[in-house]
């Protein structure tokens, strides 16, 4: 997009040039995925799947897919190499851990001072593990695409939410599944695993992602981490 484009998204959407950004090359990413054979054996989850497929308001930072079918690191390190060349995208990192196959591109924009970065993981279960999902048509005010993509159900995210605060201590997992619970119409309850947050970090951290109309939840959300009775 231009300069023009982009100064008018900022005024429109209430977040920085940089998330605009970094979302506009989320969904080129993910449309050069659905235009792959990968996209078949691979589901998009998480909360940048959460915004793109289910119109949540919270920006993202990285891609997070799960591997349904096996897939050989060397289809992955083809699909990402082939991305970096096609977009001019510099590839940080390329790794084949236990779990995960990891990609970190750093991207330059003559419209930002710093280049901003893109992570993409690719979780591979030891075992095989059903994941309800659905074809889901994904959208975003910053880009023309709109990829075709395997996406778990609200339920599975939700499941999947809950377990990474066990595993993260994100402010953004809390929205996430506050959101979900705003979708099904249904009470909003934290796991017993939530962390216990420090007030100014889990401000912050949302402050990043959500325009200012969302600010205002932000209060009850973290007097929900504070609850005894989850």
């Amino acid at each position: 997009m231009n300069s023009e484009q982009l100064n008018s998204l900022q005024k429109e959407l209430k977040i920085s040039a940089n998330k605009i950004l970094q979302e506009e090359a989320e969904m080129i990413f993910l449309n050069e995925l659905a235009e792959n054979n990968l996209s078949a054996r691979v589901a998009f989850y998480g909360g940048t799947a959460l915004r793109l497929a289910y119109d949540s308001p919270r920006f993202s930072e990285d891609i997070d897919l799960f591997a349904i079918k096996t897939i050989p690191f060397s289809d992955f390190e083809k699909f990402i190499n082939n991305i970096a060349e096609q977009q001019s995208w510099k590839l940080a990192d390329l790794k084949d851990k236990r779990q995960t196959a990891f990609a970190l591109f750093k991207i330059e924009d003559e419209k930002l001072k710093h280049p901003f970065s893109l992570k993409i993981e690719l979780h591979k279960p030891k075992k095989r593990i059903e994941l309800r999902t659905e074809l889901r048509m994904l959208k975003s005010p910053v880009s023309i695409f709109s990829p075709l993509l395997l996406v778990p159900s609200l339920q599975e995210l939700k499941k999947l939410k809950e377990e990474a605060i066990a595993d993260r201590k994100k402010a953004r997992d809390v929205f996430d599944l506050w959101y979900i619970s705003q979708l099904e119409r249904s009470e909003f309850r934290l796991p017993g695993s939530t962390p216990a947050f420090k007030k100014k970090e889990f401000e912050n951290e949302l402050k990043v992602f959500l325009p200012p109309k969302y600010h205002s939840v932000i209060d009850q959300l973290y007097e929900q981490t504070t609850k005894k009775d989850q």
